[in-house]
């Protein structure tokens, strides 16, 4: 399969001069600050793809043409200097191939290569994304004018068009819309063959574009589903028309084409809501930015996996391309999405673009939690030379990485400064965001942070030493005022320990599991009378393993009710609690009839399913 090996840009966009990016066939997780150059990289790949829609090579060549008006040239460039967009792909066998699209050469038709990755790939960005929301209240969501240019160019429907002068297009939907939308020129006579034509395009336009959303709206609740979403979508479809009567009138008719409509609707199966209140007709009045946001995203994956359903070469190009596209989601959502694009998408090549550190830093992390090596970092930033602002790209290091290379270099100060930022950013990964905070909502520093860790692990039922170890290190290696105090062997032994331990921490797997307001129950016996416990979460609780050792959920707060032979007994009662220790508390209580297995007894409520049946690991 040919994956991408290089993307090479000059003045195109905020790239001056020739910039090269090294994938090497490669996954990619860029950050790029804001001004970097990073949505220029995105807009360069859909600008590249694209170019295999227009039906001349003038129609790209513009782009790269310094007295054209829609030329997309850096605005230093000198205009005598050549622009382009090169890509060069290798396949299995390190056999190469160049494409270019620049003022000079539009090679992406010349062979099937380039058409088959736009059949195989998909590019999404936030901006893309966010228009689901920009819908007046008393609108309902259209799709239609989001997919006009932005998306039919990469939908294929199951016919090639006919057009009213004789000459047989692509099945392309993007050329289809391009026939249809501007009405027959110039028209014709309603009994004549040509309108007739035209009239059938029309028909046949409308009946694939409702095949087209029956065959993905399974798939796109599927994903929903996936990403936790308490809801399903369906489509509305309304037609595109031509030459209908004008309003009023049986005669007169607008000899107009008016566009199709893709109404979105969202649907809730739930006891408290009534009937007649399941449907949500504006969605966009009703769910938050989060959930429009995963109905997009649901859309979009769905319509990629529609693409590779046809007929498709074995060795299609497939990339996966998101410029921030996950922004709006909170973390936990993030996370949920992330572990499908890694699992599910493993045969693609994923290029993920962000300008959120945290969100590089997590995702970066989650990476390693699935083994996958296959992956490259890249860093963007906006630099300065001979007064020309562009990029600076560079190999992106972990703070861990940059501590253990400066320790071997026996730069201590500097390994010591990385391990500090390392232990802040570990914490903050690990720990629920209410143990970040003190009471009065302020955001704990590292010696707060590294205590609220221990409470926490410990509470949890981890292993206590790591804990405390860095808790140690606290004193010494991440105090910035004490490092001058150190003779270089001692402060060597530290540094090195500190290395160690923070080494040690990021081996333990740590992953959103319960969310607050779930509820879980069990049932023990003690030999005369039989007691069901009811627990509602009132804290999202996280799954938590040492190497080595089994699974343990977070400790949290909870309510829970107690029965005894199905008359409440003990009423409700609340505070922190660690699941499992809570089990084994009552089930040492017990006649022991019941598995010792925390995992094997405890149901959640909703489903009636084992809680194992939720654990990852």
């Amino acid at each position: 399969m040919n994956k991408i090996k290089q993307i090479k840009l000059k003045h195109f966009k905020f790239f001056y001069g020739e910039v090269t990016i090294d994938l090497e066939r490669q996954n990619a997780l860029i950050f790029g600050e804001n001004g970097s150059g990073k949505s220029s990289l995105y807009w360069a790949l859909y600008t590249f793809l694209q170019s295999v829609f227009k039906d001349t090579p003038q129609k790209v060549q513009k782009y790269f043409q310094h007295n054209h008006d829609e030329n997309l040239r850096n605005r230093f460039a000198p205009d005598a200097d050549d622009s382009y967009i090169k890509v060069v792909f290798e396949d299995d066998h390190k056999s190469t191939s160049d494409k270019q699209i620049s003022n000079s050469t539009v090679n992406t038709k010349t062979g099937p290569l380039i058409r088959q990755a736009v059949q195989g790939s998909e590019l999404i960005n936030y901006k893309l994304l966010s228009k689901i929301h920009d819908f007046k209240n008393p609108q309902q969501i259209d799709l239609f004018p989001i997919m006009d240019k932005e998306i039919l160019p990469f939908i294929n429907f199951r016919e090639n068009l006919v057009r009213h002068d004789g000459v047989v297009g692509t099945a392309n939907a993007q050329e289809w819309w391009d026939y249809i939308k501007p009405g027959m020129q110039p028209r014709g006579k309603m009994h004549e063959l040509p309108y007739k034509t035209f009239a059938a395009a029309v028909t046949k336009f409308n009946s694939e574009l409702q095949f087209y959303f029956d065959s993905i709206v399974e798939s796109v609740n599927e994903y929903l589903e996936k990403f936790k979403q308490p809801f399903t979508v369906s489509f509305e479809i309304a037609n595109c028309s031509y030459d209908a009567f004008v309003d009023a009138s049986t005669t007169k008719r607008n000899h107009k084409t008016i566009a199709p409509n893709v109404f979105i609707h969202a649907h809730f199966n739930h006891a408290h809501i009534p009937a007649h209140k399941q449907k949500i007709t504006r969605p966009h009045t009703f769910l938050n930015e989060a959930k429009l946001t995963a109905i997009a995203l649901s859309i979009r994956l769905a319509m990629l996996g529609q693409k590779l359903s046809g007929a498709v070469v074995a060795d299609t190009p497939k990339f996966l391309i998101l410029d921030d596209v996950l922004i709006s989601l909170d973390m936990s959502n993030r996370e949920i999405v992330l572990d499908i694009i890694l699992q599910e998408f493993t045969d693609y090549q994923l290029i993920i673009l962000t300008h959120d550190r945290n969100f590089f830093e997590l995702l970066r992390h989650r990476i390693k939690k699935f083994n996958q090596t296959n992956w490259k970092y890249i860093e963007m930033y906006e630099c300065e030379k001979d007064g020309i602002p562009q990029p600076l790209i560079k190999t992106s290091e972990t703070y861990l990485d940059k501590a253990e290379k400066y320790f071997q270099l026996k730069e201590y100060e500097i390994s010591g400064n990385f391990l500090r930022k390392e232990a802040e950013a570990f914490c903050k990964e690990f720990l629920p965001k209410k143990w970040q905070h003190t009471v009065e909502y302020n955001l704990h520093d590292l010696n707060g942070l590294i205590k609220q860790l221990t409470l926490f692990a410990v509470g949890s039922g981890l292993d206590k030493q790591l804990f405390e170890d860095l808790d140690s290190h606290r004193k010494f290696v991440l105090n910035p005022t004490s490092h001058d105090s150190y003779d270089v062997p001692k402060f060597n032994s530290e540094v090195g320990n500190c290395l160690n331990t923070l080494k040690a921490l990021r081996k333990i797997q740590n992953e959103p599991f319960l969310k607050r307001g779930e509820q879980v129950e069990f049932e023990l016996s003690d030999g005369t009378d039989t007691y069901k416990f009811e627990i509602k979460l009132e804290d999202d609780f996280r799954l938590l393993k040492e190497p080595g050792k089994a699974s343990v959920i977070s400790k949290g707060m909870v309510n829970y009710w107690t029965t005894k032979n199905t008359d409440p007994k003990g009423g409700t009662q609340h505070g922190l609690e660690n699941l499992n220790a809570f089990y084994d508390k009552i089930y040492n209580k017990s006649d022991k009839t019941k598995n010792p297995d925390f995992w094997e007894e405890v149901l959640i409520t909703s489903s009636g399913q084992l809680l194992k049946t939720e654990r990852k690991f």
